[in-house]
């Protein structure tokens, strides 16, 4: 692959986990991690980071050019993604967006439950001989996941900004925990989408605070997890995203703005969803399923 189909490559990569960041309960790591570019993307971040605390060295400057070129048009391909899908997904108070909408937001949620379900193999297989230790990690990824969703906070300070964008910028680096879904926790996601769509400066420079703060801490634990603890790491990476399944469960009490909505039991679904609402939010799982393929030939058409 020539250079600037490489580039076209990434920032297909940018767009794919910009639409998945804008998903409460997806994770931009998730699809990172299916697309084959998880491990590049967290050296290439701790590269930069690296260059920044050494004082930019002249030696180190062809690899942080070389991080660069892969991580900025990702970037931009990340924000279109996420400008354009948000207004589709979430519209605004007079308009809601499709994901907000009890007639189309179970497809949406179903897509993506299909989607990361069968996606859960992707870093179990880098565990070549599971153990006991592995499968606690899992289960202990997953109880994080749903623990984490049970408890949301409300505040809207500049500092709580800049906490919930460490939180946030973190969050979605870590497949199966989504960076969306941390906002909708805080009660920052409407907040935040709303800076974007009018580009308010202020308020978004304390939230990439908190993303630059996250760069400088996280990355480099996760980048040294990874090279020192793969199949431990990998075995959290799955129970982390096990557990967003919760999150993604199609059919909810309510699809509101600004709220974190309870799961309906089987039972309750038949009572509130029609049948042909029902068939094609099962389809729309299958779908995602099958799209998991799509995925993986575009996984391999990057590497070539």
């Amino acid at each position: 692959m020539n250079d600037d189909n490489k580039l076209k490559g990434v920032f297909g990569c940018g767009l794919l986990m910009g639409l998945a960041d804008a998903v409460p309960g997806v994770s931009g790591g998730t699809i990172a991690l299916i697309l084959g570019i998880y491990d590049k993307l967290l050296n290439f971040l701790s590269v930069c980071v690296s260059f920044f605390k050494a004082g930019f060295p002249k030696e180190s400057r062809t690899d942080f050019f070389t991080a660069l070129n892969f991580l900025i048009p990702l970037a931009l391909g990340m924000f279109l993604s996420y400008y354009l899908v948000t207004k589709v997904l979430v519209g605004s108070d007079s308009s809601p967006g499709l994901l907000m909408e009890k007639e189309t937001g179970p497809y949406i949620y179903s897509f993506f439950f299909g989607l990361v379900f069968i996606s859960i193999r992707e870093p179990w297989k880098f565990v070549t001989n599971p153990s006991i230790n592995n499968y606690f990690l899992v289960l202990s990824g997953a109880i994080l996941v749903f623990i984490y969703t049970r408890y949301p906070i409300e505040s809207t300070s500049n500092i709580f900004l800049v906490i919930s964008g460490i939180l946030a910028l973190t969050a979605m680096l870590l497949p199966g925990v989504s960076g969306a879904l941390v906002l909708l926790t805080l009660g920052l996601y409407d907040e935040i989408v709303g800076y974007v769509h009018n580009m308010e400066v202020v308020p978004l420079m304390y939230f990439f605070l908190g993303g630059f703060i996250s760069l400088f801490t996280f990355v480099p634990f996760m980048n040294r997890m990874l090279n020192n603890h793969r199949e431990l790491t990998m075995s959290i990476l799955t129970g982390l995203m096990i557990g967003s399944l919760i999150t993604l469960w199609p059919w909810k009490e309510s699809y509101d703005k600004g709220s974190l909505p309870e799961n309906l039991p089987l039972g309750q679904i038949l009572d509130d969803f029609d049948f042909l609402s029902i068939f094609i939010t099962i389809l729309a799982f299958l779908i995602g399923i099958f799209s998991s393929y799509g995925l993986k030939y575009f996984e391999r058409r990057l590497r070539n």
